[in-house]
């Protein structure tokens, strides 16, 4: 838990302390630096199966990563966030604020995309799993995605698991919106898995969101024998927390 209250100065700059195995930590949570930059995306495939390594569900973790961070890294850095633990980078949020983002993350995602099914034709991927998650990603992945509040900021984050539970997400958050209000903008989104037994949108109730919308998707039937869906949070910032 939490043991010391997060606070916020210029840009993100956040402190925090939890108790891990009765020693306090200490943490901080930072503006992103293009150095962070393989431990994102490390940290990325590390938590990218609902929290776990995505190994089991997609062998090519350098594809995985160029899919999920490289967009934003790309283009919206200034947008991105860290959090440190004795030198470690233990979390990440990444950000977009651009109208036009949508339209460059669909862009790199596609030639992504594309080097994924280049590599599975060519046996690069001996992982059937794999296979079939490149499968799904090029013929049923844009028809599973909930509708996004227009004209919104949008945001996602992940923790290292030995981290979670702590308050770091939390102050992640914290530092997008302070950005996010000084720059005037008044809301964001965020999107994330939800089933039964995992159900992520009763937490982001507790901090100000509500769904905005959720679609069943198949991209876990093998994994997972319930219902999966998309689900798409939404904030109006200086709503009720």
């Amino acid at each position: 838990m939490t043991i010391s209250e997060i606070s916020g100065q210029n840009h993100g700059s956040y402190a925090g302390m939890f108790a891990n195995q009765s020693r306090p930590k200490l943490f901080r949570i930072r503006p992103y630096q293009p150095s962070d930059r393989d431990g994102v995306r490390r940290l990325c495939c590390d938590t990218g199966f609902l929290g776990n390594p995505i190994d089991r569900i997609f062998c090519d973790r350098e594809l995985f990563s160029d899919l999920h961070t490289t967009p934003y890294l790309d283009y919206e850095q200034e947008w991105a966030f860290v959090a440190e633990s004795d030198g470690d980078l233990v979390g990440y949020l990444l950000g977009s604020v651009r109208q036009d983002f949508p339209w460059l993350f669909v862009y790199e995602c596609s030639f992504t995309a594309l080097r994924m099914w280049s590599r599975s034709l060519k046996g690069f991927y001996d992982h059937y799993r794999s296979r079939s998650y490149v499968h799904w990603l090029l013929t049923r992945s844009f028809r599973e995605r909930p509708k996004h509040p227009p004209g919104a900021a949008h945001m996602h984050f992940n923790v290292a698991a030995p981290y979670r539970g702590h308050g770091i997400g939390l102050a992640l958050w914290r530092a997008f919106e302070t950005a996010l209000q000084q720059a005037e903008i008044s809301h964001y989104f965020g999107e994330f898995f939800s089933c039964p037994g995992r159900r992520p949108e009763i937490v982001y109730r507790r901090f100000g969101f509500h769904v905005y919308d959720q679609v069943d998707t198949t991209i876990y039937a093998t994994e997972i024998g319930r219902p999966v869906r998309l689900t798409c949070v939404h904030k109006i910032l200086g709503g009720h927390e």
